[in-house]
């Protein structure tokens, strides 16, 4: 085993430390990407499935991505330490970047694996899958090295390892002993889902901590599930009557706010796969269905996390507010209690300055703490539907006194009358019509003329101290309704 690189599936994925190619240009958008970046960007299993994706696209003679320099399609290579490059379609000498040999993938390929493919090992697997697939019933038409020619009509055949057939589906079984190149697992792919046969990848061993490149090629494009046929599976082959594998696959689980896998090795018998022409996958677990329910299953969490943690905050600002508001309050409300006046304007300094702090406050060097005291009393006039803190008799001569001597608060006090309920208690203590007249003649004004608008921090301030009431979102002129009674 000395030599193999592994990389766990969710590690991030890396470039090799000086890429021939340092940059690639996307034909979709146009953009120059950083090679080193772009790498860094995916996990080491969605590199895996990227690389294949771009060498598919190549192969047909389409390409995603284009050398910067050059402008030749490039694909994504792997290393044999397991780090990422990307490599040209083809060398025409006219790039600075030399990213192949002068050997072509065929040649070295006939170099690498002359007089291996039917080694003893090759055909002590290739019997036990037979043997296997005998003792089920189910499966037939079981032949060793038959040859496939396309039905369609297109140039190449294949001869797998083993093929059988179980009822309509036919199912060709290639053993992987050796390493090979990425293009000979996605030929293999693509001449069957033409067929419309399922590719069914076999392994004589497997350890998810000692994995080969060509052992990622076909787990990750097999939904992360990779198939073992040995002495043993064939043994229980025999005794269930059942076609059974050993099954590897990654199990997702949750860690915190993360994802987190397990190897999972057990024996599965031909009932428990489900096989995807189409995506010429054959697994016993989803593991993608698996890993996006549990994805949506901590987005969920976090989501409710972030919600609990705001309403906290939030509970803590309203109490907070109600605290602060209630002091403010009780140091206009109860100032018989406290004759010492120095002392209260001290009190309303240190209530302003944390009124500022939240955008209530009143600005300016010398916040007047008549001012409040005016504002306070015109909302509790307004919630106790009688006058508080005004030397009148009711909430119409308030009005009188409001709408010449404070013109500025008229409007608020309009809205806080119908906002607590009291402004019938208005209208009929404007018993003469003079202040109903008033309103009247000024309708008009009301939302032109500046001394009919409170400063913005005392605006601020009043809907603060009256939980909004003297706000309105109902601010057209025919809030004044045409017997002028309408107090804003």
């Amino acid at each position: 085993m000395a030599g193999n690189t592994t990389i766990a599936p969710r590690a991030w994925a890396e470039a090799v430390a000086k890429p021939e190619i340092d940059e690639v240009r996307s034909l979709r958008s146009g953009f120059v990407l950083d090679v080193r970046r772009l790498i860094r960007a995916f996990r080491y299993e969605r590199a895996i499935l990227l690389r294949q994706g771009l060498k598919s696209l190549v192969k047909r003679g389409e390409a995603r991505l284009v050398c910067a320099t050059c402008g030749v399609p490039v694909y994504l290579a792997c290393s044999t330490s397991k780090r990422f490059f990307f490599r040209h379609r083809h060398e025409n000498g006219s790039c600075p970047a030399v990213t192949r040999t002068s050997l072509t993938e065929a040649e070295i390929r006939a170099m690498k694996y002359r007089g291996t493919q039917e080694s003893d090992a090759h055909k002590r697997i290739k019997a036990l899958v037979l043997r296997s697939l005998s003792a089920d019933h189910r499966f037939t038409d079981l032949l060793g090295e038959q040859t496939w020619r396309s039905s369609e009509g297109l140039a190449g055949l294949r001869r797998p390892d083993v093929s059988a057939r179980r009822e309509d589906l036919r199912l060709a079984f290639e053993v992987q002993l050796s390493t090979t190149f990425l293009d000979v697992v996605l030929c293999r792919r693509e001449f069957y889902r033409t067929e419309r046969a399922a590719l069914v990848w076999v392994l004589p061993n497997f350890h998810p901590n000692y994995r080969r490149m060509t052992d990622d090629d076909i787990l990750f494009a097999n939904n992360s599930n990779i198939f073992v046929v040995d002495e043993s599976t064939a043994e229980a082959s025999e005794a269930t009557g059942s076609f059974m594998m050993k099954c590897w696959h990654r199990k997702p689980g949750i860690d915190g706010d993360s994802i987190v896998d397990e190897w999972v090795q057990r024996l599965v018998s031909w009932d428990e796969i489900e096989v995807d022409v189409d995506l010429q996958t054959v697994q016993a677990f989803d593991y993608s269905l698996e890993a996006a329910n549990l994805a949506e299953e901590i987005k969920a969490a976090k989501l409710a996390r972030i919600a609990t943690e705001r309403a906290t905050v939030e509970q803590a600002r309203i109490a907070f507010e109600d605290d602060l508001r209630q002091q403010v309050l009780s140091l206009v409300l109860d100032d018989c209690a406290d004759n010492d006046f120095m002392n209260r304007h001290d009190r309303w300094l240190d209530l302003n300055d944390r009124l500022l702090a939240l955008n209530y406050g009143l600005e300016g060097k010398y916040p007047d703490l008549m001012k409040v005291s005016r504002i306070v009393h015109l909302i509790e006039t307004a919630r106790a539907g009688k006058p508080v803190g005004f030397n009148y008799k009711n909430l119409a001569e308030i009005g009188h006194h409001i709408f010449h001597q404070h013109p500025d608060l008229f409007l608020a006090y309009g809205f806080l009358l119908r906002a607590f309920g009291t402004k019938d208690i208005f209208d009929r203590d404007d018993r003469t019509g003079r202040l109903a007249a008033k309103i009247r003649d000024e309708r008009n004004n009301f939302r032109s003329d500046p001394k009919y608008a409170m400063g913005e921090d005392e605006e601020r301030l009043c809907a603060f101290l009256s939980r909004g009431a003297s706000r309105s979102s109902y601010m057209a002129n025919d809030n004044l309704n045409s017997n002028g009674k309408e107090a804003a």
